[in-house]
């Protein structure tokens, strides 16, 4: 699994998962096309956004990063995944969580990272679980201006992973 930088090449990825009513239907449904372009840009800004790919410069399957966010009164970094409505199913939000957990350990200057998965989406939830992230709550959380009623799990990367 390859996670490569997000380019401006990459508005067709962009505009395909935010617009995809089935890939957002956990999200609060599809986003406007007209902010489509501010999302993208922030996402080509933002080092730590990633396409992901099975091979160096294979087709995109979707998206991964991690970020510094606010929430209520905390600073903390978030990470979250989607991938593309076609591959779901298939491991690949799995094998990339792998890397970027890998990297972020390796970067060694983002203690914990948060995941805040609508309490409905099943799939990112049992993700949380696998990967080791600790349950903290149930929270509402504003994703595109819309709150959503999210559980929010928090993953430790100052060490490796205990299994």
């Amino acid at each position: 699994m390859e996670l490569e930088a997000y380019t401006d090449r990459d508005l067709w990825l962009t505009e395909a998962l935010e617009t995809d009513p089935e890939m957002m239907r956990e999200l609060g449904g599809p986003i406007e096309r007209e902010r489509l372009p501010d999302i993208h840009r922030r996402r080509v800004a933002d080092p730590w956004w990633f396409k992901i790919a099975a091979e160096p410069g294979g087709p995109a399957l979707g998206t991964i990063g991690v970020w510094e966010t606010r929430h209520g009164d905390e600073t903390l970094y978030e990470t979250g995944w989607m991938v593309l409505s076609a591959h779901q199913g298939r491991g690949i939000a799995s094998a990339a969580l792998t890397v970027l957990i890998e990297r972020v350990r390796a970067e060694a200057r983002i203690p914990t990272m948060h995941a805040f998965p609508a309490v409905t989406n099943a799939p990112s939830n049992a993700l949380c679980r696998k990967f080791g992230f600790v349950l903290l709550r149930e929270a509402d959380f504003v994703y595109a201006g819309r709150t959503l009623r999210c559980n929010d799990w928090v993953l430790d990367t100052s060490g490796p992973r205990a299994d």
